[in-house]
């Protein structure tokens, strides 16, 4: 396969109307390939990071095809992609050129482009020379990681699954690359269901709580940070070494540098080898629970040894996965919670407000007081898990459910916005917000999701009509513009400085004035 005929593929996986299309146009490509493999792990994205980003590929491409970087950047906005504007821009015949094979692709995919120094860049240029503007495309989205054309791994997944019919084991899918599940198929092979320190697993997701429960159940904190799988191998009670422990997000990347301070933690356990599911959420000095938003500065800063000062952490423990040799996903919860009190230290196991692992609940009293003293301490809500239930890996079901306050809608006005990142750089991505006050208007926060790519270039256009001043890449523009947004709590910090947790777009308010959107006291009264 070249990758004239992958570019094809990709742009009519960009054209189709729907996942199921898009994945039918897979499935009937695989007959085509002839490096399945490849393919399939490009475009499931199991691709290395190799550190390029839009602003540095505008200046590689410029110089690469030696144009005007003003060029490159004119043809991005006209056509709101730095891809597309490559396209326009280059537009050839395919016969032109004599196409590079989907392996020599793959491995310019795979290039270390953190500096122009090294040979990436001659490589890149060298081979970009050899492609057609469609083929440029293709190769500049993926080369970016921003392919665009609605497909996902899973996507990927159930496209396999559709090729290969009954013969498809779903389960290898938490576990194997769609590469790995092919070879498998093709050459009749049994691919074993990994498991171990340094595997990630797919992490159990919860559904919104609406009333009901499971039969058997247990409840307990929903902390306010971000999610995370500890991976230890070796572990001593004097602490781990470092190079023994793996945290991955839960998108499974690794962040370990990130949180060197809790790879490294003391008398957690009194076990060797160990999966622990976790939150990592931020504390005060005090360690009362502080504003999730501080924990952007251990997410993003480029100094940890700085961020874990800024904003100290703990973590809790809720659930265990694996421990010396022994996986404990298909055990039911009460077995793995059992196992979890026996072998962690309590001071690193989330708080659950029954003690009781086989106790049922007959009534919805305790949920309330639960929920209750979990808000008035300053936590988001509760969880409320299923006790018979295995952990189903990468599913979100009802044997695991969560309850905090409910959303608040607000009408916002747009008070200034910044450029996107990624395959949104060349629109508005992240908008600040302000509701009225008595003095005039008072920034909320800002919002960045819910959009959709219409959205954004609706709002670009309309929105450089009335900045008002520009600074430090911030376009500050006339209050004319409302949004609904929801959000799922309101917060105040010390300085008087609002914010809302999980800020999204409802819609654009079209039908509404700047006099009608929320007061000032509106927010107030909702922290």
């Amino acid at each position: 396969m070249t990758l004239m005929k992958f570019s094809r593929m990709c742009e009519a996986i960009e054209m189709a109307s729907g996942s199921i299309k898009k994945q039918e146009i897979i499935s009937e490509s695989i007959r085509t390939f002839s490096n399945p493999s490849v393919v399939l792990d490009i475009l499931s994205e199991q691709l290395e990071p190799n550190n390029i980003g839009v602003k540095k590929a505008r200046i590689w491409l410029a110089e690469m095809l030696e144009v005007f970087e003003d060029e490159v950047i004119g043809s991005e906005n006209l056509w709101g992609d730095l891809a597309e504007g490559i396209y326009q821009m280059v537009l050839e015949p395919s016969e032109v050129k004599n196409s590079i094979s989907i392996s020599t692709f793959s491995t310019l995919l795979k290039l270390d482009c953190s500096s122009k120094n090294n040979t990436a860049f001659i490589i890149l240029k060298e081979e970009l020379d050899k492609m057609t503007g469609l083929e440029m495309k293709w190769f500049i989205r993926y080369w970016l990681r921003t392919p665009r054309n609605g497909i996902s791994s899973s996507n990927v997944y159930k496209a396999l699954k559709s090729h290969f019919g009954t013969n498809y084991n779903v389960k290898y899918n938490n576990y194997h690359s769609p590469s790995a599940i092919y070879s498998s198929l093709v050459n009749n092979t049994t691919l074993k269901e990994k498991s171990g320190v340094g595997v990630f697993i797919k992490p159990m997701l919860a559904k919104k709580y609406e009333g009901k429960v499971p039969d058997n159940y247990i409840i307990d904190t929903k902390y306010d940070g971000n999610r995370y799988q500890l991976h230890f191998s070796n572990y001593k009670s004097s602490g781990s070494n470092f190079d023994d422990v793996i945290i991955f997000n839960r998108t499974g990347k690794i962040v370990t540098e990130q949180f060197r301070d809790v790879a490294t933690l003391q008398d957690i356990s009194l076990c060797k080898d160990m999966i622990l599911d976790c939150e990592i959420y931020p504390i005060n000095v005090d360690s009362s629970p502080a504003e999730h938003k501080k924990l952007a500065t251990r997410v993003h800063s480029k100094n940890k040894v700085q961020a874990m000062i800024d904003c100290p952490v703990k973590m809790v423990a809720f659930d265990i996965l694996y421990v010396d040799g022994k996986s404990l996903i298909e055990e039911p919860y009460h077995i793995r919670l059992t196992k979890l009190r026996s072998i962690i230290d309590k001071k690193y196991i989330t708080e659950f407000f029954s003690t009781n692992v086989l106790g049922k609940y007959k009534d919805s009293s305790d949920l309330i007081q639960s929920y209750n003293i979990a808000i008035n301490r300053g936590f988001e809500g509760i969880m409320i898990k299923d006790l018979d239930a295995p952990y189903a890996i990468g599913k979100r079901n009802k044997c695991l459910l969560k309850h905090k306050p409910p959303m608040i809608n607000l009408d916002v006005i747009i008070d200034s916005a910044k450029y996107g990142e990624g395959k949104r750089s060349s629109v508005f991505g992240t908008f600040g917000i302000s509701v009225k006050s008595p003095d005039g208007y008072v920034n909320i926060g800002s919002v960045g999701t819910g959009f959709s790519d219409d959205d954004l270039t609706r709002l670009t256009t309309d929105l450089k009509k009335i900045v008002d001043k520009y600074d430090k890449d911030i376009f500050y523009v006339l209050p004319r513009v409302v949004l609904e947004v929801t959000c799922d709590l309101i917060s105040q910090d010390a300085d008087g400085n609002f914010g809302l947790r999980f800020p999204r777009l409802v819609r654009i308010r079209d039908d509404k004035y700047p006099a009608d959107i929320n007061t000032l006291e509106d927010i107030r009264s909702n922290i």
